[in-house]
């Protein structure tokens, strides 16, 4: 499993959100909405495999480039745990919503065998998503969301401190397919296995309803620190700053 960033309750519990509908002008997704009429877990299955069917040269931000997803009515930005600071000039259309990804993570049955979707999408929080995990989302230097959680294992239990929860989808998902490519550069990067498996996720996310037309600005930045004994040794401290310039027509 490989992170990208990664329960609170319960995986039976799919979804978390504190969140408000309009933000100096930005509008958000709100928790009763099904984004172009696509559930949020099947858009965060499409991101996944989207992250996975990269190539090391394609999953690799070069300056001045372009990397985003766009699956019809939704673009989806860069993985945040690709480290480092990053700007992307790239066209899209006043049609189109923006899926943000503050930091998130999966497992698949590929390297984690015989467990169920909801033992995925809790391995995805338990195993890639503790430590103090910080991040910013600004919309022509706005901000409109905010992450601050410090989440850690304490003798077998979660202990869950949220710092700040704002305009921040946090999403548990159901069970989905995810297939990795041989060529997928996350397989010399963790320990994944190449083929079709299961899969479950987990993490914080921001649905940017689309923007009108003209020149915009999207940043987000992430600060995720591991935090000592009591964080899974599959936590890696992560710093990155993403930045998108986009000519929305």
């Amino acid at each position: 499993m490989y992170v990208i960033g990664i329960f609170l309750l319960s995986v039976l519990i799919p979804f978390i959100f504190v969140s408000t509908s309009i933000v100096s002008g930005v509008e958000l997704f709100s928790k009763d909405e099904v984004p172009f009429g696509k559930s949020y877990d099947d858009w965060i299955a499409e991101f996944w495999n989207w992250v996975v069917s990269l190539s090391l040269d394609e999953a690799t931000p070069k300056p001045g480039g372009c990397l985003i997803h766009e699956s019809g009515s939704m673009v989806m930005l860069m993985n945040s745990a690709v480290g480092g600071s990053h700007n992307q000039v790239c066209t899209i259309t006043s049609d189109q919503g923006i899926l943000i990804p503050n930091w998130n993570a999966w497992c698949d049955s590929g390297d984690h065998r015989g467990l169920s979707d909801e033992q995925l999408t809790r391995c995805a929080r338990e195993q890639f998503n503790l430590g103090k995990i910080g991040s910013e989302v600004k919309v022509d230097g706005v901000p409109i969301a905010k992450l601050d959680v410090t989440m850690a294992l304490i003798s077998g239990s979660l202990d869950y401190k949220i710092t700040t929860l704002q305009n921040i989808s946090e999403i548990y998902t159901k069970g989905f397919n995810i297939t990795i490519p041989a060529d997928s550069m996350l397989l010399s990067a963790a320990d994944l296995v190449a083929g079709d498996w299961r899969a479950g996720s987990h993490g914080w996310w921001v649905f940017l309803e689309p923007l009108p037309p003209g020149k915009h600005t999207v940043s987000y930045n992430v600060r995720v620190f591991p935090t000592g004994a009591l964080t899974s040794p599959g936590v890696n401290a992560v710093s990155s700053d993403i930045t998108y310039l986009l000519n929305v027509t």
